[in-house]
């Protein structure tokens, strides 16, 4: 979820189809062009979190959308997968259309936000694409003893960050809990205004064997992919991706393992990220955490692109 790539920082001349102001959000949806987009307004700024083509042409019309899909390299066929946040639901959209196999569980904690994607956006329920109106964290704490997921991808935003307890070393530990072996997480670790990123690397290294970086060359958005496997070569992913299905274009596989960055964000210095409970309880902290201001933040991501 990024502010809009390589435009303007003012606030959007475009079509406003609905606004909502939540607990936790304050949203837009607007039509600029072909595309519709999901906005959260915070601390003044405006900040892209989803964007559609309506003519379907793209159906991962953003950097991070199509970068997360790296994921498929080393799960290239999911069985069960959960989305912690919801956006405007492209990425699970497209998934859904891919492999109509797919069982999809989405987290998403603001209720207005699941509305306007359904109203907006072509999200649909069903079967397999199940949407809970939850905090992600405890979502995942309560599904510990169900069938765990192959696929995990975590999304979660308030305006331009991220809640802190979505990104500590013991969220994470919860995660790989309801993780399936050789599982895959997906990480969406923002653009050039997180410079928290060395962080968030180290804090997956300490419950994940594993962590793959991709990185676009404008630096526009950077995915992190934590695994429990074996460690794969530049070579092997390139490899894979050649060798990868055929999925419906423009999309490419190739152009995704091009933007591979090894060994980055790997500074030794870096601590890792901790729970800091406030001694009124698991529930107040996630609470505070969910409505607190991007500005306050303890993960916080500055304003730029």
């Amino acid at each position: 979820m990024f502010r809009l790539f390589g435009e303007k920082k003012e606030e959007p001349q475009i079509k406003v189809l609905a606004r909502e102001n939540t607990r936790y959000n304050d949203i837009y949806v607007i039509q600029n062009g072909v595309n519709r987009e999901l906005w959260f307004k915070g601390d003044g700024e405006y900040y892209l979190q989803s964007r559609v083509d309506t003519l379907g042409q793209n159906p991962l019309a953003l950097v991070y959308s199509r970068m997360i899909m790296a994921s498929l390299l080393f799960c290239p066929k999911p069985q069960r997968m959960l989305m912690v946040g919801l956006g405007g639901g492209a990425v699970t959209n497209c998934l859904g259309e891919w492999f109509p196999k797919l069982k999809i569980d989405i987290v998403e904690v603001d209720g207005k936000v699941i509305e306007v994607s359904k109203k907006y956006f072509s999200l649909r329920e069903s079967s397999n694409c199940r949407v809970f109106e939850e905090d992600g964290r405890v979502f995942i704490q309560n599904r510990k003893e169900q069938e765990p997921y192959d696929w995990i991808i975590l999304d979660a935003f308030k305006s331009g960050s991220i809640p802190y307890h979505l990104k500590t070393q013991e969220f994470y530990q919860e995660i790989r809990a309801v993780l399936a072996p050789g599982g895959v997480v997906g990480s969406n670790l923002y653009g050039k205004g997180n410079t928290l990123k060395p962080r968030d690397t180290k804090t997956f290294l300490s419950v994940f064997p594993h962590i793959y970086c991709f990185e676009d060359d404008e630096k526009v958005a950077t995915v992190a992919i934590a695994t429990d496997g074996e460690r794969w070569s530049e070579e092997k992913i390139c490899d894979k991706a050649l060798t990868f299905q055929k999925l419906p274009e423009p999309f490419s596989m190739e152009e995704v393992a091009k933007t591979y960055r090894p060994g980055k964000f790997r500074e030794d210095s870096s601590a890792i990220f901790k729970d800091h409970p406030s001694g009124n309880g698991f529930l107040h902290d996630v609470e505070r955490e969910n409505l607190q201001s991007s500005k306050d933040r303890r993960y916080p991501i500055t304003n730029v692109h």
